[in-house]
C-alpha cells in the first residue's frame, strides 16, 4: 500500500485505506472555515436587523387616537353630520361624539353601533362612563338596524326622560383604540324645540391604519438577537 501526501491510495486488492494518523485531512479543515464564516455572516445580519427593529421601536409611537366623520345616514342628508374621536386611556377607549351645527343625538331609546376588529368581544357591560347621568347602553341580539349592520349595536336609556345633547362621551372597557373601526349613533335633525325628525348615521371613509404595537416589535426584536446567540454558540465556539 501506498500513501501520497497523508491520502490513502487504492491497494492491488481495490481496498481504501485510511490515511496515516496524525495527517489533517485539509478538505475538512477548509469547509469547517467556510461554515464558520457563514455562520458568523448570517449571525452579525441578524444583530443588525434586532437592533434596526429595536431602533424603530424607540421611534414609531403606540396610535393613542383616531378620528372619524359621521357622513353616510338613511335621512338623505349631505355633508358631515358631526365627528368622532377614539382615544386610548389605559386598558380602555374613550369614545366623543361631536354633532356639527343642527344635529343632535338621541339619547333615550337610540342605538350606537360599533364595527371592530382584532378579536375585540363586547358585552352588556362593555359601555359606561357616560357623559350624562343616569345613561345607560345594553348590548343588542340583533346588530342591524335598517340598511346597517354592526359588530355590535347597542341600545341606549335615560333614567329621566329624553335629552338631544350635541356631544356624548363614554368609555369602551377592555379594548384598543385601532379595533375601533366604525361607528353609527341615533341622530336628530333639530327643529323648534326638539326634533324635527330622527335617523341613524355612520362614519364614513376607510378606518384607520393600525399601528403596530410595541410589544410585537419589542418581541421580534429580542427573538433575532436570541437566534444569534444560539448560532454563534452552536457552530462558532
Amino acid at each position: 500500500m501506498r500513501h501520497l501526501g497523508g491520502f490513502s491510495m487504492v491497494n492491488q486488492n481495490g481496498l481504501i485505506h485510511a490515511p496515516l494518523s496524525g495527517v489533517r485531512d485539509n478538505r475538512n479543515f477548509i469547509g469547517t472555515k467556510k461554515d464558520k464564516f457563514s455562520v458568523r455572516t448570517i449571525t452579525r445580519k441578524l444583530l443588525i436587523l434586532a437592533f434596526v427593529l429595536l431602533a424603530a421601536l424607540a421611534m414609531v409611537p403606540a396610535a393613542s387616537a383616531n378620528s372619524f366623520t359621521i357622513t353616510s345616514n338613511n335621512l338623505g342628508l349631505s355633508g358631515t353630520l358631526g365627528t368622532v374621536s377614539t382615544t386610548q386611556s389605559g386598558s380602555n377607549v374613550v369614545v366623543t361624539i361631536t354633532m356639527s351645527p343642527g344635529y343632535a343625538i338621541v339619547s333615550q331609546g337610540g342605538f350606537i353601533g360599533l364595527n371592530t376588529t382584532g378579536g375585540l368581544t363586547l358585552s352588556g357591560s362593555s359601555l359606561g362612563s357616560f357623559s350624562i347621568s343616569n345613561m345607560s347602553a345594553g348590548l343588542q341580539p340583533n346588530s342591524s338596524i335598517g340598511s346597517f349592520t354592526f359588530s355590535d349595536l347597542f341600545k341606549t336609556s335615560l333614567k329621566h326622560g329624553q335629552q338631544f345633547p350635541t356631544t356624548l362621551s363614554f368609555t369602551i372597557l377592555n379594548a384598543n383604540v385601532n379595533q375601533i373601526t366604525g361607528l353609527g349613533i341615533h341622530i336628530c335633525v333639530v327643529g323648534g324645540d326638539g326634533c324635527a325628525s330622527t335617523g341613524f348615521a355612520i362614519t364614513g371613509g376607510n378606518p384607520p391604519a393600525a399601528v403596530p404595537e410595541p410589544g410585537t416589535l419589542s418581541l421580534l426584536g429580542s427573538g433575532l438577537v436570541g437566534i444569534a446567540g444560539v448560532l454563534r454558540r452552536r457552530f462558532i465556539s
